[in-house]
């Protein structure tokens, strides 16, 4: 087996940094679930009436606000089932792995620019613009002419 190319290996660290700011984008749902709740019941024409007259507290209690955290935390641990099954196989030199994770980077940033184009807060649009970067890294280490040498000769 030949040896693996450093483009493979930075691949994997990208795949490691993803995780990782899942994780934190997961943490700070959570701690800033209020300002996500504000956030979409500014673009909510229904909520941003009840909000402008009685706060977040009125627009919790009179409609069924999303769920933002369940959402997030179960997204965040199938990424991260898929990240890693996916990591390994990709190591190993199992071409459909590196389509596979190419295919999660694509949606990622489909994801990600939808998430910024949503209006959501700040601290929120500047994660998803780590997470652009990061696909987008992901997606020149999968495509790099090493990593392409390298899954032909295994």
């Amino acid at each position: 087996m030949t040896e693996r190319p450093s483009s493979v290996d930075h691949a994997l660290h990208v795949v490691m940094a993803l995780s990782v700011v899942a994780g934190v984008i997961t943490l700070l749902t959570w701690v800033f679930r209020s300002d996500l709740v504000m956030a979409w019941a500014e673009g909510n024409a229904g909520a941003r009436e009840i909000m402008q007259e009685g706060g977040i507290e009125a627009v919790e209690a009179s409609l069924s606000v999303p769920g933002f955290v369940p959402v997030v935390v179960t997204s965040f641990v199938v990424l991260l089932m898929l990240l890693g099954v996916m990591a390994v196989f990709f190591r190993e030199g199992f071409t459909w792995a590196r389509v596979c994770l190419g295919v999660i980077a694509l949606f990622g940033i489909f994801l990600a620019v939808l998430c910024i184009a949503s209006g959501i807060p700040t601290l929120f649009s500047v994660l998803s613009g780590v997470m652009i970067l990061l696909c987008v890294l992901l997606l020149v280490f999968l495509l790099h002419p090493s990593t392409t040498r390298y899954f032909r000769e295994v």
